[in-house]
């Protein structure tokens, strides 16, 4: 919920621009979690839970911005 509510505060401030380099630099970070996590066995319901909660990130960072470009 704190996260939910934290994206809908901040999107509408970014223009297109900080949110394709949001964009980028949260996939990269995402990716190093994976790789850390290869070596710890945990649930499937984890990384469902993860990867839901990463895809709902980058649409939310895909709509259109509010803001100037």
């Amino acid at each position: 919920m704190v996260l939910g509510t934290f994206l809908q505060a901040a999107l509408p401030h970014l223009t297109t621009l900080h949110r394709v380099e949001i964009t980028s630099s949260f996939r990269l970070g995402i990716e190093d979690v994976l790789a850390a996590m290869d070596d710890v066995a945990l649930p499937a319901e984890y990384h469902s839970a993860l990867l839901e909660l990463t895809n709902a990130i980058v649409a939310a960072l895909g709509q259109r911005s509010g803001t100037r470009e």
